[in-house]
Formats: structure tokens, C-alpha cells, sequence
């Protein structure tokens, strides 16, 4: 019989499936397209920080693009397993626990990056100001900051109410994904078996408006030097699903 666990915190159990669950996606493509933005405006950049950086995936993409890169999550499960594979295939890279709004002891660094709507865990606009502020003050003058957020019409063409199942080596979860347009709130909650182990995450990030991002952008210490339709060069909308915004440290 699988023993139950109770409600854990977002990534404390997903760790150790985040990659099966997320091998679709093409970190090449990522680690390519930001490196792209931050030679096109950073004054070329070689420390970066990579924020929320999960397993580590696109930080040590970034490592192989020639780059001094710290990772940072607030999970230690993630930075974990992040540590290890970097130490598996000998990348120069180092990894710590950090919370976005809580950033201390590390930097000053020519760069920082928050990808993969991480940014969207920011739960109200003072979290969002809060880690703005933080990240500032890990950067050197002019510092640049690339991040994304998925926007609501990601989150009601794709995410709206959707259910899925699936089974890997030793485990298998469920996912139920649905957005509550009314608190902007997109929910992800996973049931995951793993080791005869039973337990339960749920996420939940907020989707913010276009506007309100770069209203609170304007009140922070940085300025906002550019917004991409996700991947591409066209500016970023309300149309887009993700937009990559570019933010430059004010002096």
C-alpha cells in the first residue's frame, strides 16, 4: 500500500520527476534565444545569475555558452539535483537556495536571468516590486535582467482546464491544470506515486497584465529596454502567450 504524504511545497516532490515532466522542452533553444538578448543589450556580459533555475538545465546551457553562471532556487530539492548533474559532467558551475525576494551574500554580476514563467510565482505586486529590488542589488552598474511571464491568454487558450496522466521509471502522476480568470490565478496541482510514496503539490502562479508588469517595472530600479512575443523580435502584447521582457539597471 502506498504510504500518503500530506501537501507538499511547490518542487519539494516534483524534483525528483521535473525533468521527465518537462523533457518536451528545448533548453537549447532557451539558453540561445536569452543569450541572443543579452548580447544584443548587455555591455557584453560574462557573470550571470540564473534565478529560479529549477534543475539546472538552462544554467548549465548557459555555462556551455561561455558564461560564469550562479544558479538560484528556493527549492533544495531542485538545486540538489542541479549540483549534481553539473558535478556529473564537470561545468564550473555553482548552485545555491535563494529566494527572487530575499537575495543576499552573492554577485555583483553582469547579468540575471528568470525564465520559464518563474516570474509568475510572484503572488501581488509587492512580491513582484520586493524581487525586483532584490535582483537589483546582486547586479553591477547597467547591469541586465532577462525574464517571461505567460500571459492570460496562455493560460485560457492552453491551460484553462486541462487533465493529464502519465508514467515514468518507478513513479506516475496526474495534473490538473485550470485558470481562475476572476484572482487572474493559474493552478497547477500534481498527485505523484513515486517509491510507494502517494503526495500531492499544488502551484499557483499569477498572471499578471501586460500594463501592470510594466507599470511596476516603472517603479522599480530598473527600465524596461524591451518586450519580445516570446522567441521572437516583435514587441510583446496581450496577443503573446509569453513575452520576454528586458530590463536594464538605472544609474
Amino acid at each position: 500500500m502506498d504510504v500518503v504524504s500530506p501537501q507538499r511545497k511547490p518542487y519539494d516532490g516534483l524534483a525528483t520527476i521535473y525533468d521527465f515532466v518537462m523533457r518536451h522542452v528545448d533548453y537549447v533553444e532557451w539558453s540561445g534565444y536569452v543569450h541572443k538578448l543579452l548580447t544584443k543589450f548587455g555591455n557584453k556580459p560574462q557573470s550571470l545569475v540564473d534565478l529560479a533555475c529549477g534543475t539546472g538545465n538552462n544554467t548549465l546551457e548557459f555555462s556551455k555558452l561561455g558564461y560564469k553562471v550562479t544558479g538560484v532556487d528556493r527549492s533544495g530539492a531542485m538545486v540538489d539535483i542541479a549540483q549534481s548533474k553539473a558535478n556529473s559532467i564537470e561545468h564550473t558551475v555553482h548552485f545555491a537556495t535563494g529566494d527572487l525576494r530575499e537575495l543576499v551574500n552573492m554577485g555583483p554580476f553582469d547579468a540575471a536571468t528568470c525564465l520559464y514563467d518563474s516570474f509568475n510565482y510572484l503572488m501581488t505586486p509587492s512580491d513582484v516590486h520586493t524581487a525586483l529590488e532584490s535582483i537589483a542589488s546582486i547586479l553591477k552598474p547597467d547591469g541586465v535582467f532577462v525574464f517571461d511571464v505567460c500571459t492570460e491568454r496562455n493560460s485560457i487558450d492552453h491551460f484553462k482546464d486541462v487533465r493529464g496522466a502519465e508514467e515514468g521509471p518507478g513513479f506516475s502522476y496526474t495534473r490538473h491544470s485550470y485558470y481562475d480568470e476572476k484572482q487572474k490565478i493559474q493552478f497547477n496541482s500534481f498527485d505523484i506515486i513515486c517509491d510507494d510514496l502517494h503526495f500531492c503539490e499544488t502551484h499557483k502562479q499569477h498572471i499578471y497584465r501586460f500594463e501592470d508588469m510594466i507599470e511596476m517595472i516603472a517603479l522599480s530600479p530598473f527600465k524596461s529596454v524591451a518586450t519580445y512575443d516570446g522567441f521572437t523580435m516583435r514587441r510583446g502584447s496581450e496577443l503573446s502567450n509569453r513575452i520576454h521582457f528586458v530590463l536594464q539597471l538605472c544609474t
